[in-house]
């Protein structure tokens, strides 16, 4: 009889074409891991927001501080906002874990401010910070305050869009971000950072509260690049990546590097026109911003 089977040559194009798809469907499914874990740090940060939500609603429409501090240095522990968040029982976290809404899976595995700043590495922006913190010298090392009801370290892949001037001593505009370091002060004139209230939102649904990344403040030095930026962007997208950002209405989207708006430029630097019109530009009606007044804010002296 007369026995049928694979030649050669069928076994090799039949192995190549299985080498072939498989080349073909790792990479997508890669992509779509990637993107399905996206989506979870999406939904975390949509959490956050709610839970902001309701703390202003409990709090006479209070924005929640980025933390609570009783100095300009930094040198008393700062809660943070993710543990006030825990502690009120508005959003719970474990301490320091990655199973948390605070942190993004797509976390790099580092401390984004051990040394005090991000420099020029664009993964440490990408880092975790753990909160409360107290700052040593040029270190942010994480401390505790049972006094308070802070008996967690929480770790947090994100940066909130907040006024912070923390080791020095400066003048700042009131209600300038989304939320501010409360208590910072005093100021050289004398002021002390207050609470801020929602009602100064002019622009609630364009204005960013939390974006990937580490920390807060430093709104002039996020753009892919720039030294010290505390933006993670840790999905895909154009310019450099792509941040998930919450906004001060309590949505959540992506925001793609090129369309990150950025903050007032240093008046010293010798570009400080041309980034000033660039940051008009970026903040202006319909677009991410990262001012709570963006016309107020960015008006020509």
């Amino acid at each position: 009889m007369n026995r049928r089977a694979f030649t050669l040559i069928e076994l090799l194009v039949t192995i190549a074409i299985m080498a072939l798809l498989i080349g073909i469907l790792v990479p997508t499914l890669a992509a779509a891991r990637k993107a399905a874990r996206s989506a979870v740090c999406l939904s975390g940060q949509r959490q956050t927001a709610i839970g902001m939500h309701s703390y202003a609603g409990d709090h006479k429409e209070i924005v929640i501080p980025s933390y609570n501090m009783s100095d300009t240095t930094g040198a008393n522990p700062c809660d943070g906002w993710a543990p006030i968040l825990d502690r009120d029982g508005y959003v719970p976290a474990a301490v320091q874990t990655r199973a948390s809404v605070f942190y993004c899976s797509e976390t790099a595995d580092v401390e984004g401010l051990a040394t005090g700043q991000t420099g020029t590495d664009r993964q440490l922006p990408k880092g975790w910070m753990d909160w409360p913190n107290r700052r040593t010298g040029s270190r942010n090392l994480p401390e505790r305050i049972p006094a308070r009801g802070f008996h967690k370290i929480i770790r947090v892949s994100y940066w909130i869009n907040a006024d912070n001037p923390i080791g020095n001593a400066i003048n700042f505009t009131p209600d300038l971000y989304f939320t501010s370091s409360v208590g910072y002060g005093p100021s050289p004139a004398g002021k002390f950072m207050a609470l801020t209230r929602f009602s100064a939102f002019r622009r609630p649904s364009s204005l960013i509260a939390t974006a990937d990344g580490v920390y807060a403040g430093r709104q002039r030095d996020n753009k892919v690049g720039t030294t010290n930026s505390r933006i993670g962007y840790r999905h895909s997208g154009s310019g450099g990546g792509a941040a998930n950002v919450a906004f001060a209405d309590g949505h959540a989207s992506i925001v793609a590097a090129r369309d990150f708006p950025r903050g007032n430029p240093d008046p010293k630097a010798a570009n400080a026109a041309e980034q000033l019109a660039l940051a008009r530009a970026e903040n202006s009606f319909g677009r991410p911003a990262v001012f709570a007044d963006p016309d107020k804010a960015l008006a020509t002296p």
